[in-house]
């Protein structure tokens, strides 16, 4: 939620779980607060929450300093203060006090992860007319959205269900996929989309993705293809191997999920995108088919015993995931 005003405000608080809106928002605030003649340095002092104050870290008094000094060839002054937690816990009366009386060229920007609103420094805050931002991770649905608008931005095209690919890729963190997307703009310069060739030749699979695909192929009864999908990890990938049957398990459960989902009526497409497989939905039915829930569970409890066993030095990992995948492989008994 943003609360704004005329006036610039006494204190900016902007907190939450998602980095790049954060940033996205302190940006604006500096925008807003200092024209473009306006020397940054001179203007704004930035502080390092997670600093002690012997090395360098807030302490209130320096940032109460700094917040009632005139500006220099400006007409205000920020203070900003990163990973702010800390230095709110450790002040926060004292900041309720200052509220009642701020500096009237400063304002104090904080930010951080939490700032709950039934606190009385939020509450101090919103009556003085400050800016309270949070910043939110999006839903997956939002992630796409925000993809779509990233390259649209940079005047090309890109299908929702390339944006969905990209996003399974990546994952939730919304500057990595703004640097995704420039990269991918830069790489497709002279085309007007962003093609579902272009993300896989430029963003690739990660450890995870390639496991998965491993595993697909066990599923539709190719053994060949499967072993050679996980040769070709290992080759590239040592240490794969210790991270492969957290990948095999996830799938497995993904796949008990779809059976749950299917039993309850929902439609392929919708089962799906549950279980980040956008636009993938006639890959389901071989899989389905074929390893109904009870020998899913049985896989899963297969996956187990050999990580129990390898931990303990009774198994060797390589060796057990490839019975695993034979196992998957096999027809139905």
């Amino acid at each position: 939620m943003r609360k704004t005003t005329a006036q610039p405000p006494p204190i900016t608080v902007i907190f939450g779980d998602e980095e790049f809106q954060k940033s996205q928002a302190l940006a604006r605030l500096l925008d807003a607060l200092l024209p473009p003649g306006v020397d940054r340095a001179l203007a704004v002092s930035e502080y390092d929450g997670t600093k002690p104050e012997d090395q360098g870290g807030p302490t209130l008094a320096a940032v109460m300093d700094d917040l009632a000094t005139l500006p220099f060839l400006a007409d205000r002054r920020v203070v900003v203060i990163r990973d702010a937690d800390k230095f709110i816990t450790a002040h926060r009366e004292k900041l309720e006090n200052y509220l009642q009386s701020p500096a009237e060229t400063g304002t104090l920007a904080l930010l951080c992860r939490s700032f709950p609103k039934n606190t009385r420094l939020y509450k101090a805050a919103a009556a003085t007319h400050g800016q309270l931002v949070e910043c939110r991770k999006l839903t997956t649905r939002g992630l796409i959205d925000f993809v779509t608008a990233e390259v649209r931005a940079r005047d090309k095209r890109i299908d929702y269900a390339v944006a969905a690919r990209l996003v399974e890729l990546i994952g939730q963190d919304q500057g990595l996929l703004v640097g995704e997307v420039e990269k991918l703009c830069l790489y497709a310069y002279d085309r007007p989309a962003i093609t579902a060739n272009d993300v896989s030749d430029l963003v690739g699979l990660t450890r995870e993705e390639k496991i998965f695909a491993v595993m697909d192929a066990a599923a539709t009864g190719q053994l060949p293809l499967a072993l050679q999908l996980w040769h070709q990890v290992v080759a590239t990938d040592k240490d794969a191997i210790y991270k492969a049957l957290g990948g095999m398990s996830y799938k497995v459960r993904a796949w008990l999920t779809a059976h749950q989902m299917a039993a309850d009526g929902l439609p392929p497409r919708a089962i799906a995108s549950k279980i980040h497989m956008w636009s993938r939905e006639r890959e389901l039915g071989t899989p389905l088919r074929r390893l109904p829930p009870a020998r899913l569970k049985r896989t899963l409890a297969a996956i187990a015993q050999l990580d129990s066993q390898a931990k303990v030095g009774a198994r060797s990992i390589d060796t057990g995931i490839e019975a695993v995948l034979a196992e998957v492989a096999a027809p139905a008994s």
